[in-house]
């Protein structure tokens, strides 16, 4: 059971934002290392602040399709949580020397977030692929916690892009709903794409993506044994009840992938740690440059590229400041409208930490207000290069912060020292780092 009341769920929660978790780097997506009772705790901690997010458990068929599709890693690392369900994941991060404290068992996920959602008289909206599993699921938790509030139950569309009156009646039932937790119950890649068109509907709400979950909690399928789970057969379970279901997901592209990727982290873990990472780590910083003006765009990317060589960056001359940046650069003025405003708060409300840039020849009164109330980290005129010098001051300062977060946290993930490293003394210590500089800076943590 968690301990009720703001703040006291858990006990290591990084004030600054969910992007500042420790993550552990596999095959070049990040996990978060929380156990299961843990991701519970940190939900119902984000929900007491009035803030949502979004839950993504990878097994190996998602790094599967996040090494083969950039779109699909983009998706995977725009999740405010990603946790390993796949018993190889954690092998894997063992065999390279990077140790996760367990898997997130989803079904044990749900059935915790329900329990306090019905004791803290939180709302759940479900959403699986057929009727019936919504039906048997509602029904087992109504019975089990009478006073939970199932204010929607839904049946997922076969695809996101292909049924727009579908996605049309199922966003707004949710909006109607205001659920505080939704569960998303689809073996599918439908489930991600699912969550990531729907949850800006929703921002206050958390999204779940809990694969067989809701079938297991309405009797449909059984899980496997506790031992099973334990020694990693626990898809050889799944592939003797449902063959049809399972065989290409375990068999044809779960074994060869499998191999491949335990052998590789194999080789890995025998390499002296951290020679492969750069300064920053597994992940270069990235900026997202949004401009109408083309030749502007290269200019600032010129700039840009001949300071921060190690700068990842991406430009976009529609007014669009969707996916995961360290660094976002906005312009104002969009054929006329001033959008600057609008993309920031987009941006603030999924990346709380992100550093903000409007740059503009046209930044209007209103617009100045608003990006200041929205926590706008800077502001120039994109054709004076003095209003530059403090921008990219500031921007050095950041990077040289991420070099040194990483520099500190090397030594929990690399050498041999690691591997009896705990994590949640890691945990521990970063979020004793953390209060540290926010008391000597003395401000309040955003």
């Amino acid at each position: 059971m968690t301990a009720s009341g703001t703040g006291q769920r858990f006990p290591w929660r990084p004030e600054r934002g969910m992007s500042e978790l420790p993550e552990v780097g596999l095959f070049g997506t990040g996990l978060h290392p929380l156990s299961t009772s843990e991701c519970t705790d940190l939900i119902l901690d984000e929900l007491d602040r009035g803030r949502g997010g979004w839950l993504f458990g990878a097994d190996l068929d998602v790094l599967l399709r996040c090494a083969r599709d950039p779109e699909q890693r983009d998706t995977f690392e725009s999740a405010s949580l990603r946790v390993p369900v796949g018993t190889l994941l954690l092998w894997a991060c063992r065999l390279q020397r990077t140790p996760l404290p367990e898997r997130v068992q989803l079904f044990e996920l749900v059935e915790l977030l329900v329990e306090e959602a019905a004791a803290c008289r939180r709302s759940v909206f479900l959403i699986a692929e057929d009727s019936g599993t919504l039906t048997a699921a509602a029904k087992s938790f109504q019975e089990r916690h009478p006073e939970l509030r199932i204010v929607g139950c839904s049946p997922a569309p076969g695809s996101v892009q292909g049924d727009p009156i579908e996605m049309a009646r199922l966003s707004r039932a949710i909006d109607e709903a205001r659920p505080d937790l939704v569960f998303v119950g689809i073996e599918s890649q439908v489930q991600e794409e699912l969550i990531s068109f729907l949850r800006h509907d929703r921002p206050e709400a958390w999204w779940l993506g809990v694969n067989g979950a809701l079938r297991i909690l309405a009797g449909e399928r059984r899980p496997a044994p506790r031992w099973m789970q334990r020694t990693g057969l626990e898809a050889a379970h799944a592939l003797f009840h449902e063959p049809k279901r399972y065989f290409g997901k375990y068999i044809l592209r779960g074994l060869p992938w499998g191999a491949w990727l335990l052998a590789k982290c194999a080789l890995e873990g025998a390499l002296p740690k951290g020679k492969d990472e750069g300064r920053y780590g597994p992940r270069a910083p990235r900026a997202l440059l949004v401009d109408d003006d083309p030749f502007a765009l290269d200019h600032l990317e010129l700039l840009l590229s001949s300071r921060f060589p190690d700068l990842e960056i991406e430009k976009r001359t529609e007014p669009d400041a969707g996916g995961r940046f360290d660094f976002y650069f906005l312009d104002n003025d969009f054929h006329g409208d001033h959008l600057a405003a609008r993309l920031a708060g987009s941006v603030r409300a999924e990346h709380p930490t992100a550093t903000i840039i409007a740059f503009s020849g046209v930044l209007d009164v209103d617009t100045l207000k608003q990006l200041i109330n929205l926590g706008c980290d800077g502001m120039c005129d994109k054709s004076d290069p003095a209003s530059w010098r403090p921008i990219l001051d500031m921007m050095e300062a950041k990077l040289q912060s991420m070099v040194e977060r990483h520099r500190l946290g090397r030594h929990a993930f690399g050498g041999v020292r690691h591997s009896a490293y705990s994590i949640h003394r890691l945990l521990r210590e970063w979020n004793e780092r953390e209060g540290a500089a926010v008391g000597s800076n003395g401000e309040d943590a955003r």
